[in-house]
């Protein structure tokens, strides 16, 4: 078996070092500062060579959308491996019964058959067990109070990995059981939770909180609210969208003093819009608008309706907004993310035994240089 030598300067979860990752069979075999002894070595001097990035949320990208267009998987895979990602979930917006019935299943045939590029690790489903009053762009004809039913027949027609809803609804704590006795993560979001329920929620079957600080209360001194919430709990873990717009960059950088690297995830939000010009795209069952002046995709009435950002670009923002160190916001934008999904052991780290999925950057501009995707080069 022919094995692969990557060299430059290697990000593991607490060092930057020039080193060699070694690669065999699709998987790491070791990581060493020794000159690499392989049977193909590609050569990255300067370059840092770090985990390829897991997104845990993402709408659609480069004109394509997922519920619109499941059978076009395999082209979103290829354009976000172009932006140094490796693992990614597809993600649902609430959605009325007939349009899951519909998308579900082809979405499940297309993740077995994506050919390269961006491995999808299963379904997010954001909704639709949601507060009303917190949907924001998600459609109001889609949104289902908690209905154990609805939620058995949703995770048999996909692979559903993870689960947002709203930990205030009535019935919220039974579905939150149910998905976790299934295998599906469950994230609180799109929530007006108070501070007790929410921390309580997390002493359950709630993980953490989906794109914290958006579509849910605010924290206030009096009320802390959902966010308050997930910053004092030790073990909620929360998905941030560090774009700038949905978060201001020095609320990124609180977010990331209080939760670290370990608790705090890089999630893009992505619709379809992301990589294309102004023009109108497609969200689920909604129309956006990219306007090149606002820069943000919204409804026709100004709602924000997911982001153009990429997890290159995140990267680089909570590099530049927080003083975290390059190995931290490495994991923000892999290993906890994979972590949380149950993909820890094989996601998320440049270390003996995990996939070797690998994103390369320019050490000037952080740019993606080269991504390796099961130890193969699948961009550019």
């Amino acid at each position: 078996m022919r094995n692969l030598a990557i060299r430059g300067r290697v990000v593991t979860d607490y060092e930057v070092w020039d080193g060699t990752v070694l690669i065999e069979g699709g998987s790491v075999r070791g990581v060493e500062r020794a000159e690499p002894d392989a049977d193909e070595v590609h050569e990255y001097p300067e370059c840092l060579v770090l985990p390829g990035f897991v997104d845990l949320q993402v709408n659609g990208s480069f004109g394509v959308d997922v519920v619109t267009g499941p059978d076009r998987l395999g082209e979103l895979s290829e354009g976000l491996a172009a932006t140094g990602t490796t693992s990614y979930l597809p993600t649902v917006i609430s959605s009325p019964r007939e349009l899951y019935r519909e998308v579900l299943p082809v979405l499940a045939e297309a993740m077995r058959e994506v050919p390269s590029g961006a491995e999808p690790l299963g379904l997010h489903l954001e909704g639709p067990f949601i507060n009303p009053e917190k949907r924001r762009a998600h459609p109001v004809g889609g949104v289902s109070p908690p209905d154990p039913d609805l939620l058995n027949e949703l995770l048999d027609l996909g692979p559903v990995r993870m689960l947002t809803l709203a930990p205030e609804l009535r019935g919220a704590a039974e579905l939150a059981e149910l998905a976790g006795r299934r295998g599906a993560v469950v994230s609180a979001g799109h929530s007006d939770a108070h501070f007790g329920l929410a921390y309580g929620s997390f002493d359950r079957r709630v993980a953490g909180v989906t794109h914290l600080f958006n579509a849910m209360g605010p924290m206030h001194h009096r009320e802390p609210g959902l966010p308050g919430a997930a910053f004092a709990h030790p073990r909620a873990i929360s998905g941030l969208i560090a774009d700038g717009r949905h978060v201001h960059p020095q609320t990124v950088a609180l977010a990331f003093r209080m939760l670290g690297p370990d608790r705090l995830y890089l999630v893009t939000d992505a619709i379809a819009a992301t990589g294309m010009g102004p023009g109108e795209y497609p969200l689920a069952s909604r129309r956006t608008y990219l306007d090149a002046a606002e820069g943000i995709p919204t409804l026709s009435d100004g709602t924000i309706a997911g982001s153009i950002l990429t997890m290159d670009e995140a990267f680089r923002n909570v590099l530049a907004w927080t003083g975290c160190t390059i190995p931290e916001a490495a994991r923000m934008a892999s290993a906890t993310g994979a972590r949380l999904v149950g993909e820890g052991s094989r996601k998320g780290r440049l270390a003996p035994g995990y996939d070797a999925d690998v994103t390369v950057l320019d050490p000037d501009n952080l740019a993606v240089v080269a991504v390796y995707k099961g130890g193969a080069r699948v961009s550019p």
